[in-house]
């Protein structure tokens, strides 16, 4: 099968792109201050010298090459956010994970060979056509081996647990959508899980008041809707 074409340079890239490079950045500039990034388990991903492209341009960089789906960036996204909190799929779904990611700061010397490696492995879960890792390794400025040595640590880190349930993809369009609506310089936006209306939320509401459940019934029916329109919002609307 062959692989997708580079976008041309005039496409325009979807919401998703420019809010998660915003994220990125935001991410970086606090694991600097907090001087998280040269944990161990940061290490694989930590380059020598800082990069030369801002974040900003090499996510639009790995848009326009790359050729994936802007769903990959979202899903990319969600590995992040599990990495940075140690947090497992089974965890955002309400189970109780076996064994947690493990955790991985985000720094200026870490987030260029994050992103490149979770939107790799993102677009060869999500996408029939990728490219391979010889081209992923040529958009993102490194070695093959490096991107293969990359891809690996990025697997037994997120414990191979790579799928993303419907609903999780739907709630971070949604915080997604939130940080273009609510973007202020002054407000940290960290890699965060969102936080919206939650089905724990619903159990709690008692047997007594009925007519409250059915009113928190419809908030969520609201709820439910805000989220499929932010997934077709964030992944068609151009910047």
């Amino acid at each position: 099968m062959e692989p997708p074409s580079p976008r041309s340079s005039k496409a325009r890239a979807p919401r998703v792109v420019a809010v998660l490079a915003g994220l990125l950045e935001r991410a970086a500039e606090r694991g600097d201050a907090e001087g998280e990034g040269a944990a161990a388990a940061s290490a694989a991903f930590r380059g020598r010298a800082l990069p030369g492209i801002p974040v900003r341009r090499y996510v639009e960089r790995i848009y326009r090459y790359a050729g994936c789906s802007p769903a990959c960036f979202v899903v990319a996204y969600v590995y992040l956010d599990r990495l940075a909190r140690g947090r497992g799929a089974d965890e955002e779904d309400g189970g109780g994970g076996e064994e947690a990611p493990v955790s991985v700061g985000i720094d200026s010397y870490t987030v260029h060979r994050l992103l490149i490696t979770s939107v790799l492995v993102a677009a060869k879960f999500m996408d029939d056509r990728h490219y391979n890792n010889a081209y992923f390794a040529r958009v993102g400025g490194v070695e093959l081996s490096e991107m293969n040595a990359l891809e690996l640590h990025l697997l037994f880190a997120l414990r191979f647990r790579l799928n993303v349930a419907p609903d999780t993809f739907a709630r971070y369009c949604a915080a997604l959508e939130c940080h273009i609506v609510m973007a202020d310089p002054a407000v940290p936006l960290p890699l965060l899980m969102p936080s919206p209306v939650s089905d724990d939320d619903d159990e709690a509401v008692t047997k007594e008041k009925q007519g409250a459940a059915v009113a928190a019934g419809s908030v969520v029916v609201a709820h439910s809707h805000h989220r499929r329109g932010a997934v077709v919002q964030i992944m068609t609307t151009a910047q």
